[in-house]
């Protein structure tokens, strides 16, 4: 009874090792970049080792494993609670609030996906795709990168791949090879995770800047009126606009031209080249101008 108990035990710890992490510490079975990785992760709460000091990189990830990194690692909790998952200690599997979340932002499972059973990587792959879009909308190259062995997946899975491809979030070896029905190991987990979380911080970030990055001139038409430009500046390709929203007159004799920055469209390609964004209106000669940004 008692090897029974610790071999149960050993099984649970398996199972919820992604849980959250308690302290921060280097896994002594993981070297080089991939322990700068997994340190980052585990202190965000996104991995934790199978024991103090192991993270076992080469370890099979189950279903509920990968679904649970994928969302904490994007911020994808559920949407009544800010707060990473947590284990439930009682009737529900400990996965219940990543299996939640994943229906709240629309994430569809793999065919034949179970949360108990080893995740291929194809499978992993379209459902971070997924999370990634439920995080908001991504410029992509116009490009096809091939896949030695992309016959031997799901076409289904296919497109999910070409897109972390080029997003430069996964990567084939040296053959050319993704590998899609190969099994994800906790570390190839823990490097895509990693990289797309940075993908996406990265992406917002640059987005905020985006938006301070905004100025205009004023040019003479003829004595009555004068035209005011508008310029979003050094934007990674044309799909980044901007319009006017309003021009609003106040009795100060202000004009006060409300812009409205836009996004690319969702699916559509754009060249990858620094532009400059311009839009422009006329206003009366008699009026001061000043620009704000559309709430």
């Amino acid at each position: 009874m008692k090897n029974t108990k610790i071999k149960t035990a050993a099984a649970l710890l398996l199972s919820g090792s992604l849980l959250l992490a308690s302290s921060a510490s280097a896994f002594s079975d993981v070297q080089g970049q991939d322990a700068k990785i997994t340190e980052s992760l585990q202190q965000k709460g996104i991995i934790q080792g199978i024991s103090k000091d192991k993270f076992v990189p080469r370890g099979k990830l189950t279903g509920a494993q990968g679904v649970y990194m994928i969302l904490n690692a994007l911020g994808l909790q559920n949407k009544n609670d800010i707060k990473p998952f947590k284990n439930d200690h009682g009737k529900n599997p400990w996965y219940t609030s990543a299996q939640k979340a994943a229906e709240e932002h629309g994430i569809k499972l793999p065919d034949n996906f179970k949360w108990n059973s080893e995740i291929s990587k194809e499978q992993f792959a379209y459902i971070l795709d997924q999370a990634i879009s439920a995080t908001g909308n991504y410029p992509m190259i116009k490009m096809y990168i091939e896949v030695k062995d992309a016959d031997k997946g799901n076409v289904l899975y296919s497109g999910s791949i070409q897109r972390l491809l080029l997003m430069k979030i996964t990567e084939l070896d040296d053959q050319g090879k993704f590998y899609p029905t190969a099994t994800m190991t906790r570390i190839e987990a823990a490097r895509i995770v990693y990289n797309a979380a940075e993908y996406v911080e990265k992406y917002k970030e640059n987005e905020e800047n985006a938006q301070q990055n905004v100025s205009f001139t004023i040019e003479k038409v003829n004595d009555q009126i004068n035209k005011v430009v508008l310029t979003r500046y050094e934007q990674p390709h044309p799909g980044y606009g901007i319009r006017v929203a309003k021009v609003e007159f106040t009795k100060e004799n202000k004009a006060i031209v409300y812009y409205e920055l836009l996004s690319p469209e969702a699916g559509k390609f754009y060249p990858q080249v620094i532009t400059d964004s311009k839009t422009e209106t006329y206003v009366s000669s008699n009026y001061t101008v000043e620009i704000a940004q559309q709430k």
